[in-house]
């Protein structure tokens, strides 16, 4: 009962607005402009197709009609990636004569206008077009309406076509199109600054609207045998929508809340004379708040766990749009840290890539640890529906170089100007070993004596502070990594001819890989201008100074690994002495204690640690 109430509601919450469109009008009217867009992820000048198309929309919304077609050679997508095509799409596109044109192109009610050979033209025609268009007499008027069940996932689709004047032709087509929004996937772009940029998310995928999913009535529709003044025909068409769509290796979710509907009257398959979108209203659903986490992204492994990176999604699966939501943070079942998330995510929805701000979490540097993601509340109230409310992934230590002297192989591929990298104190950027900057390597010229993709390699070699969380990050502005089509290039760390971390290089735009340094190491003379520990503490496993820069409060972490007392002492550039505190009893595990360093000038200050077991030294920078 509580099923079908919940479903009943909702039916009937939203037709007073969506129910609208039917009975269709049966007034005269000017003909709506029917764009069908020609587009691909890898044509990089389709985002301002995709633009120029929105424009003519938002110009005249209620007479525009969008259908965006992923079709032709832009439209081929790798493995793992999402395959937007469909065999409808590829029809039309060979209609339109796409090809002839390049991409993106498109159609206007496949009408073949004065000037051009095939049906489909580039972008700085269409807005003439539509223009054209809308002041042309229609002979026919087109409304529709669908509802899905979120159960069954059942699409019922109402149509009705009222003829207000006799059709100069006995039969014509009508074709039905179920669209999707905010599809999510890569896309190329030639913009600078970026053709669409708005569309882009902070994960860097792309919000690919107006796809076409399915023609209900086949590729070129289905016939209306009665075209006389008067006659109205009418048609119910049901569809199973599948959880996704695309190939094997390729496939891509289909989300019900963001479906539409459009549909249009052609004669046979050319020169459309009226159409219209048509909204999708959602039914049968089970609770009224559902939320579930998932495509949970986060570092590969954990070593101090300073500013830990996470990022994800969640899916809307109840009856009510989320405005509001908090996530709590766990590292082995135990609360780490909060998230507060505001925004809007409609019913059977998604949330794009939540970024978290990066976290410090009290991470166990030698085993392994679980990190997961729950729900706390949705709205202001609790979940629906617990089953779905938690991800997680296991963090693993990150490893460890036995020797205070280190081999850092850097092999790069053709395009070096795009290569940069730096090895730094996990989460301190201003405390960086080594880097090559963009411009320290230069782009390789092709050998006539073997044409195959060249690289180069560059060997490094430097010193490191023991029981030290490193960070090494590698980024490539062209987006591919150094092993792509343009050479199999490699990164590679070793300790004492053992390695450490190891990359085939296909990184794409970046990454960020983690090591420590053991704890019992000997420590020679520091060349590399890094301070770190000096002599080791035996019974300090990590130390972190966070935030680093800092113009307040700065916190100084340790985890030890048995309790004792320690001594802290804080020293500025010139030798002086700004902060002491002694006797300070620590506990075994983390302790955290808090500096401020409001009257401390700007500049660079050495945090002394010491203890019955060594000493350990920090370095801070204050901002003012």
């Amino acid at each position: 009962m509580k099923k079908n109430l919940l479903s009943t509601l909702a039916f009937v919450s939203m037709a007073g607005s969506t129910f609208a469109q039917l009975p269709v009008s049966t007034a005269p009217e000017n003909k709506k402009a029917i764009l069908e867009e020609f587009t691909g992820i890898y044509c990089g000048y389709c985002p301002d197709g995709h633009a120029t198309a929105n424009a003519i929309k938002a110009a005249d919304p209620n007479n525009v009609v969008l259908i965006n077609i992923h079709s032709g050679p832009f439209a081929v997508v790798a493995a793992g990636e999402p395959d937007l095509t469909t065999p409808e799409g590829n029809a039309i596109d060979a209609l339109a004569q796409a090809g002839n044109v390049g991409y993106p192109a498109g159609t206007m009610n496949r009408n073949l206008f004065a000037g051009s050979s095939q049906l489909a033209d580039g972008r700085n025609f269409w807005g003439g077009w539509a223009n054209t268009i809308k002041t042309q007499a229609a002979y026919c008027n087109v409304a529709l309406q669908g509802t899905i069940d979120v159960v069954t996932r059942l699409l019922t689709v109402q149509v009705e076509v009222y003829y207000t004047a006799n059709a100069p032709v006995t039969t014509n087509s009508i074709t039905v199109a179920l669209q999707e929004d905010s599809v999510l996937g890569p896309q190329h772009n030639y913009g600078t600054p970026l053709y669409n940029a708005s569309n882009y998310n902070a994960d860097g995928t792309y919000n690919h609207n107006h796809v076409l999913r399915k023609f209900l009535t086949g590729t070129y529709g289905q016939s209306i045998s009665n075209t006389t003044m008067g006659t109205t025909f009418t048609q119910t068409y049901t569809y199973t929508i599948p959880a996704n769509y695309g190939g094997s290796g390729r496939t891509n979710p289909c989300f019900l809340g963001n479906l539409k509907l459009s549909a249009f009257v052609s004669e046979t398959n050319e020169n459309t004379i009226n159409g219209n979108n048509g909204p999708i209203t959602l039914t049968g659903f089970t609770n009224v708040t559902d939320i579930g986490p998932n495509s949970l992204k986060s570092d590969a492994n954990g070593c101090l766990g300073n500013n830990y990176n996470s990022q994800f999604k969640f899916n809307n699966y109840g009856s009510s749009a989320v405005t509001s939501a908090n996530f709590n943070y766990l590292v082995n079942g135990v609360l780490a840290g909060t998230y507060a998330w505001s925004g809007y995510v409609k019913p059977y929805g998604y949330c794009e890539t939540i970024v978290a701000p990066a976290m410090n979490l009290p991470l166990s540097p030698y085993t392994t640890n679980n990190f997961s993601i729950t729900v706390s509340n949705v709205n202001g109230i609790a979940d629906q529906n617990a089953a779905n409310n938690s991800i997680g992934k296991v963090i693993a230590h990150a490893p460890v170089a036995s020797s205070v002297t280190l081999e850092f192989d850097f092999n790069q591929d053709w395009f070096g100007s795009q290569c940069s990298w730096s090895i730094q104190e996990e989460g301190n950027s201003n405390n960086v070993l080594y880097s090559a900057p963009l411009g320290t390597y230069s782009d390789l010229g092709v050998n006539p004596n073997f044409p195959q993709p060249i690289t180069q390699l560059y060997t490094y070699t430097f010193n490191v502070n023991p029981a030290t969380c490193y960070a090494v990050i590698v980024n490539d502005q062209g987006g591919d990594g150094i092993n792509n089509t343009s050479g199999a290039g490699y990164y590679r760390l070793k300790s004492n001819n053992v390695l450490v971390i190891s990359s085939n290089g296909q990184y794409g735009a970046g990454e960020t890989r983690l090591f420590r340094t053991a704890d019992s190491l000997a420590h020679p003379a520091d060349t590399t201008g890094t301070t770190g520990i000096a002599n080791v503490a035996l019974h300090i496993q990590s130390l972190n100074l966070y935030p680093n820069p800092t113009s307040g409060l700065t916190n100084l972490a340790m985890n030890l690994t048995q309790g004792e007392t320690v001594g802290i002492s804080v020293i500025n550039s010139m030798g002086q002495q700004v902060y002491t505190s002694k006797n300070n009893k620590m506990d075994a595990g983390f302790n955290t204690v808090s500096l401020n360093t409001e009257n401390w000038t700007s500049g660079i200050y050495f945090i002394n640690v010491s203890s019955v077991s060594g000493n350990v030294k920090r370095k801070l920078t204050v901002t003012h």
